[in-house]
């Protein structure tokens, strides 16, 4: 029996232990979750995921809408429905997927660590589904959930001036270039961000790359 076995058979049995009413069933559910889903990601078997996202669901479930961590649940249910969205390919997964996600947005709201996260997966799920109807409301929503992620990390990063805020706003300025087809209104300052924030960072790290790629 591999490691990951038998932690699901300690998840199993834990939330057996935390039966309907308990306050650690969540996190049973949740680490029981988690776990089969690393699972599905090793073998691939979809009744690894399909239970995953059962038990995510049952979890979330358990945190009404003023729960401080519902959020976490939320962005957990979200990851599951994304993975069978990709095995199968049914637009329901990636509406749910979409839909969940905007709901974790409004638990976090401006000043929340984890808001530019939110919005960054908000709005990669956006491009997929424009991906697959090419409805053009999806495009112009993604394209405004980036830029609203970038300004929080520029200014996080002028603020505290952490290179990791300035590797991912440089990350999801590349995103947000490739979201703008030739011709988009914001093709040209999406351009323009992206060759500030690689010289920011060729200032901090003196990386050659970097300066070429800005110009």
């Amino acid at each position: 029996m591999s490691d990951l076995d038998e932690a699901i058979e300690l998840h199993w049995a834990a939330l057996l232990l935390h039966p309907s009413g308990h306050s650690d069933q969540s996190k049973s559910l949740n680490n029981l979750a988690i776990s089969l889903q690393d699972r599905f990601k090793q073998w691939g078997m979809m009744s690894d995921l399909d239970k995953a996202t059962e038990f995510h669901q049952a979890a979330l479930l358990l945190h009404p809408s003023s729960h401080s961590g519902r959020s976490r649940y939320l962005n957990n249910l979200t990851n599951s429905l994304r993975d069978r969205f990709k095995q199968w390919g049914m637009m329901s997964d990636l509406d749910e997927t979409i839909k969940l996600h905007w709901a974790a947005l409004l638990l976090r709201p401006s000043g929340h660590s984890d808001q530019s996260s939110s919005l960054n997966n908000l709005a990669n799920n956006l491009r997929v589904r424009f991906l697959q109807w090419g409805m053009m409301s999806d495009l112009d929503e993604a394209i405004k959930l980036h830029w609203a992620a970038l300004l929080l990390l520029q200014a996080r990063f002028m603020q505290w001036g952490m290179m990791s805020d300035l590797d991912e706003t440089t990350e999801l300025h590349w995103a947000a270039l490739l979201l703008c087809p030739s011709g988009h209104s914001h093709q040209t300052s999406s351009l323009n961000d992206l060759a500030t924030s690689l010289q920011d960072r060729f200032k901090q790290w003196n990386i050659s790359s970097d300066l070429d790629k800005a110009f």
